[in-house]
């Protein structure tokens, strides 16, 4: 047996610190009395400890200890896009089909299906909680229901009862409490929240209420080590314009306080096809901002990764020499101005009627 004194000074039968460290690390087995209590049995199994950290009161984290977690790229759960734990949102405009996306993700997050669109999928618990404030449960039922047996169609080593993984929740009083509580007893990968603008009951532009609020979800989110994605809603022209973090409703904060935006909507050379843009990624290579990924959305509700890519859509101005020699082309084939946006709308040239009007009213009519 040893004696340790909790002294830092030399005593007889005393050791100090560099020793007592070595000792708790040794991996033989050693009975260790620390003031003449009961012994702690230590193995070769016993976690290293280091009796010179920093780290004694949570409250502070040295560099050092956050340096020797040696963590290089920050943990994903879909990869890239996704992080581990926090707060993120996926928006969109209406019937962009923003909850399907998020329900494909939930399931294949349950499932334990290794990818999404392709992309890497790092779930640990394969648990989802769902809140759902604009679908009931016959709408989920029937979505759900279609996307599910496609996956099982394609995945036949999937059972069914992988589905118990997934958890809806239609009603949200004192959300936050019902949250911490299940999650107590059951750890999960992913929270979605569908939509924000149900759960925050006070005033969409207001900063203060808007981080306070989701402070308290942050919080959540880091306690128990999940993701929590926000459902929301951009502008309702926004649509003509670039895909942009400005086009969100509401306050600024709201953005802000989210690690990763990513924003889907209707491809602007094909409707039928959807772009899933990344407007905000705080950890993200900038190369991801650049472009889209197309999807296509087939009858069972489920997106697949085309492989195409398409670029921001450029905002013309009435001055802009390319455009202006586009609708001169049209204008002296006689196009009206509606003909005019609609040949253009397909095109990297889309631009609204009123600033089409403009340029045709400076360019001569064509002669009969």
């Amino acid at each position: 047996m040893t004696n340790i004194t909790n002294s830092n000074e030399y005593h007889d039968g005393a050791i100090d610190i560099d020793d007592l460290t070595e000792l708790l690390n040794d991996n033989t087995v050693e009975d260790v009395v620390i003031n003449h209590e009961t012994p702690i049995i230590l193995t070769a199994q016993t976690r290293k400890i280091n009796l010179k950290s920093s780290s004694v009161d949570p409250t502070f984290i040295s560099a050092f200890d956050l340096f020797n977690k040696n963590i290089e790229v920050i943990p994903s759960l879909l990869e890239p896009f996704l992080q581990k734990t926090g707060l993120a949102s996926l928006v969109g405009a209406s019937d962009s089909g923003k909850s399907t996306f998020l329900r494909q993700l939930s399931i294949s997050i349950a499932m334990n299906l290794k990818t999404f669109l392709g992309f890497p999928l790092n779930s640990i618990h394969n648990k989802v909680i769902y809140v759902s404030t604009e679908d009931d449960k016959n709408a989920i039922s029937v979505s759900i229901g279609k996307q599910v047996r496609y996956l099982v169609d394609k995945n036949p080593e999937i059972e069914l009862k992988s589905l118990e993984n997934l958890s809806f929740i239609f009603e949200t009083d004192n959300l936050l409490k019902v949250l911490n509580k299940k999650l107590i007893k059951e750890p999960v990968d992913l929270i979605v929240i569908d939509a924000f603008t149900d759960v925050f009951s006070k005033e969409l532009n207001a900063n203060t209420q808007v981080r306070q609020f989701l402070n308290e979800y942050d919080k959540l989110a880091k306690k128990h080590d999940c993701l929590i994605v926000f459902l929301h809603h951009i502008g309702k022209n926004t649509l003509r314009f670039a895909p942009n973090k400005d086009s969100i409703i509401g306050s600024q904060a709201f953005e802000a306080k989210m690690r990763v935006v990513l924003e889907l909507r209707p491809n602007r050379h094909n409707i039928s096809r959807k772009d899933l843009w990344v407007l905000k990624g705080n950890f993200l290579d900038p190369k991801h901002k650049n472009s889209s990924h197309i999807m296509n959305m087939n009858n069972s509700l489920i997106f697949e990764n085309t492989g195409e890519t398409d670029t921001k859509l450029p905002i013309f101005k009435e001055s802009d020499p390319e455009l202006v020699k586009k609708i001169t082309e049209y204008r002296e084939a006689g196009l009206s101005c509606r003909k005019i946006e609609d040949a253009l709308k397909d095109t990297r040239y889309k631009t609204g009627k009123s600033t089409i009007a403009k340029i045709a009213s400076k360019i001569p009519k064509p002669k009969k």
